[in-house]
């Protein structure tokens, strides 16, 4: 099925100009966050707005017509900007994989996260070939709490894959007291203190299948100031790279 629509997702913020205080970017918390839908031979004018929670995105996972009336967007969504800095006093800074599901007919949309409170994740990735269609798997960099707290920097200290279409086998309750529906996720962890950058999703060479090839990833040990090229957890090659 071919698409439809090109999506755009809006963040509000302020931007700043102070460059000696480092203060580029400032997200505010106040303004509004809107996602714009527009047909795919449309212009500016037939764009349709749709108002969701306030929320901070840098990265989007993947865009898709479901069935005739809705439009999904999913991305990794945290509470406040890791720009310019993490501020560690809260948790607003946690990145949870989020869907919105909007319809196109009555306006309404429907938001939730999918995935749990035990790992932050950002830095999402899919195949390729599966851009603006329904897809089963998606694959993110994970971050280290500990580490990024330590740092003053976000650090990412394994990758996690993301099944879409198998739910998890637990729930947690939300702000609301809701339980939340969350999906399928697996964790692979990397040693302790190595970290990733970088993570891009392969796909294997005459595959039509969706989770058929690797993710590779720059890891960097810092007790050993050593960097690898990494499969997925698998060592590929290594590569002794200065900082």
């Amino acid at each position: 099925m071919h698409s439809l629509y090109n999506i755009e997702v809006v963040i509000m913020s302020v931007m700043g100009h102070d460059v000696y205080k480092c203060r580029l970017i400032k997200y505010s918390k106040a303004e509004y966050a809107r996602i714009g839908i527009m047909p795919r031979y449309g212009n500016a004018d037939s764009i349709k707005w749709f108002q969701v929670e306030s929320n901070c995105i840098f990265h989007l996972l993947n865009c898709f017509e479901d069935g005739t009336d809705e439009v999904v967007v999913r991305a990794c969504r945290a509470l406040d900007s890791v720009i310019p800095g993490p501020n560690t006093e809260d948790e607003s800074l946690f990145s949870r994989v989020y869907e919105w599901r909007l319809n196109m007919n009555t306006g309404d949309v429907r938001e939730r996260f999918l995935t749990g409170t035990e790992f932050s994740m950002d830095f999402p990735m899919i195949h390729g070939d599966f851009t603006g269609v329904k897809n089963k798997y998606g694959y993110t960099q994970v971050n280290d709490s500990n580490a990024s707290s330590d740092s003053g920097m976000p650090k990412y200290g394994g990758l996690a894959k993301l099944y879409f279409e198998e739910p998890a086998d637990n729930k947690i309750n939300s702000q609301g007291g809701q339980s939340e529906e969350l999906m399928q996720v697996e964790y692979h962890k990397f040693e302790q203190n190595t970290f990733c950058t970088g993570a891009a999703f392969v796909p294997k060479q005459g595959s039509h299948e969706e989770e058929d090839g690797w993710i590779i990833t720059f890891v960097h040990n810092e007790d050993t100031s050593m960097s690898k090229v990494g499969q997925f957890c698998t060592l590929v090659s290594n590569n002794h790279m200065t900082q």
